[in-house]
């Protein structure tokens, strides 16, 4: 146990499955990229935003390498043929683009949590603390990161579980990196995007209170929205967690239909991500427009109010 199973129909669904997904979240995240680049306001307000998309757009790389390279294999017939542990960090071309594509965007997902909770609990720490030079130090850590993460997978396969033979070539990050390294992986990147939801029932708390307070009135539709994605967030990240954990651990088996469903929700992240952006950011929208020749913006004209700081 511990590893997949090859069924010609089942596995050719997933890598077709991947790469369609792949392609839809490339271009949302390459749309959201361009109008952020081409504006400068934009790129100063949301910068890390605009990180989270490059993230997420790496995500997306890593759904069309996963389903080209199983689908090669697949078609020459060699998927089924095992394969260590080993062989499988180091020779295949996608397990790396795996681990980047759900970690960094977990690792924005903290850094603008982090901006989330301070903006609304402490708005004077904010102010003093989030200025740009600190918002390009947490941008730098991204990366960082990467060559962090990727070192400890690699280290993760010197010994004896990267000697492991696993039965199939599908090379999941479960049959790429070590036993505790996958553990760490999957559980990390929920836990990264329960603390996203924490943050944001907080300030969705702390705006209601105050709304109350004033006016009488209920909550903030932007961020009930907001929160109830937060919370979708996480149903789409625990269930391939799940999976894939139970994999590793040989707790259970799952065919690749089972597989390739629940890990293919999420790479739904970076489109609903796209749809909330447009939804909520009327700035985004009129770049959008600017950008088609529909519309003319003033540049001289202020940005509206980012949603979780207070409105004077």
């Amino acid at each position: 146990m511990g590893d997949f199973k090859v069924d010609f129909g089942q596995t050719l669904f997933m890598c077709i499955l991947y790469i369609s997904i792949g392609t839809l979240s490339i271009l949302c995240s390459l749309t959201t990229i361009t109008l952020y680049l081409t504006s400068r306001e934009l790129r100063k307000k949301y910068l890390l935003y605009l990180v989270l998309d490059f993230c997420e757009l790496i995500d997306a790389v890593s759904y069309v390498l996963l389903g080209t390279g199983r689908g090669h294999l697949l078609l020459m017939g060699t998927l089924g043929t095992s394969i260590t542990v080993r062989e499988c960090f180091f020779t295949r071309y996608w397990p790396q683009s795996l681990i980047l594509g759900t970690q960094l965007p977990s690792i924005c997902t903290l850094f603008l949590s982090f901006e989330r909770i301070l903006a609304v609990v402490r708005p004077a720490v904010y102010k003093r603390t989030c200025t740009q030079n600190f918002k390009w130090v947490l941008t730098v850590m991204v990366p960082v990161w990467a060559v962090l993460t990727l070192l400890a997978a690699g280290l993760s396969v010197i010994g004896e579980d990267g000697e492991r033979v696993v039965g199939t070539r599908h090379c999941a990050i479960i049959t790429s990196t070590g036993r505790w390294y996958a553990t760490f992986h999957f559980t990390f990147v929920v836990l990264a995007y329960v603390v996203s939801f924490a943050s944001t029932l907080v300030v969705w708390a702390t705006r209601r209170n105050l709304s109350k307070q004033k006016f009488g009135g209920g909550g903030d539709d932007k961020l009930s929205m907001i929160l109830a994605m937060s919370g979708t967030s996480i149903l789409l990240l625990a269930s391939p967690a799940v999976v894939m954990l139970t994999i590793r651990w040989d707790i259970t088996e799952w065919g690749d239909i089972e597989v390739a469903v629940t890990y293919a929700m999420p790479g739904f992240l970076s489109v609903i991500n796209t749809v909330i952006a447009f939804r909520f950011r009327k700035e985004l929208r009129m770049q959008l427009l600017h950008l088609l020749g529909l519309k003319t913006i003033n540049r001289h004209t202020n940005f509206e109010q980012s949603m979780f700081t207070k409105r004077r």
